[in-house]
């Protein structure tokens, strides 16, 4: 049997015994410590600023959606658990389209669709995160076009699908939480609008994606991805 590789022990060094030495690390470890700490809030603080306080603005949200014509409204979050019929529509949903609930067990892929999607999968993904704009058999002519110019835009987390039942509307979804990766349940937050207004649809993406109750960071929800 070979031998093992023999490995020289580092050599210890010495404890000292001169006092003024001793105090001299103290010292240096107390502005190490307090280098780091002020290094720490200085992050904490550079991130709240990006993040806006922890939390969407829904003062400045509600307002660019109302200037369009639209209306915003939040819901408590009921579940998260899941369910093994995608077609299924729980009695709980606080909403229509749902913003929080039982959803399928396997998410919808994010994309752009041409053919309704079953609601139980995009309710998935948005407890990752993800917003949804959906629009009825009777919105107006152009809704289509416009929408993907949003989603072109940036794609991430988004679904968009036709939803008949909506008529001449158009909704936009997402589900947000205060501790997201945590057991929170979240709050629904749903937009009702019946024309594509860029800047208010804008809004509501900015202010709601990328906080889902599962904590997902927004780069992971990629279009193609889940």
């Amino acid at each position: 049997m070979p031998e093992k590789p023999r490995v020289k022990a580092p050599r210890q060094r010495r404890a000292s015994t001169d006092p003024d030495a001793a105090r001299k690390r103290r010292l240096a470890l107390l502005v190490g410590v307090g280098g780091g700490l002020l290094i720490a809030v200085a992050v904490a603080f550079i991130g709240l600023g990006f993040s806006g306080g922890g939390g969407p603005d829904e003062k400045q949200v509600r307002a660019d959606l109302t200037a369009a014509g639209c209306t915003l409204q939040s819901f408590p979050g009921v579940s998260r658990d899941h369910i093994n019929d995608p077609a299924a529509r729980p009695k709980e949903w606080t909403s229509f389209p749902p913003t929080s609930g039982r959803h399928y067990v396997t998410p919808a892929v994010y994309g752009f669709y041409t053919e309704p999607v079953e609601l139980a999968r995009i309710l998935h993904g948005l407890e990752h995160g993800g917003a949804y704009m959906l629009y009825g058999s009777k919105a107006p002519a152009d809704t289509v076009s416009k929408l993907r110019e949003i989603y072109d835009r940036d794609p991430r987390g988004l679904v968009v699908a036709p939803l008949p039942e909506l008529g001449n509307k158009i909704a936009l979804g997402a589900w947000t939480s205060e501790n997201p990766g945590s057991g929170d349940v979240g709050t629904g937050h749903l937009a009702m609008c019946t024309r594509v207004d860029k800047k208010a649809f804008d809004a509501f993406i900015k202010g709601f994606r990328g906080r889902g109750p599962e904590g997902a960071p927004l780069d992971l929800l990629q279009p193609g991805g889940t």
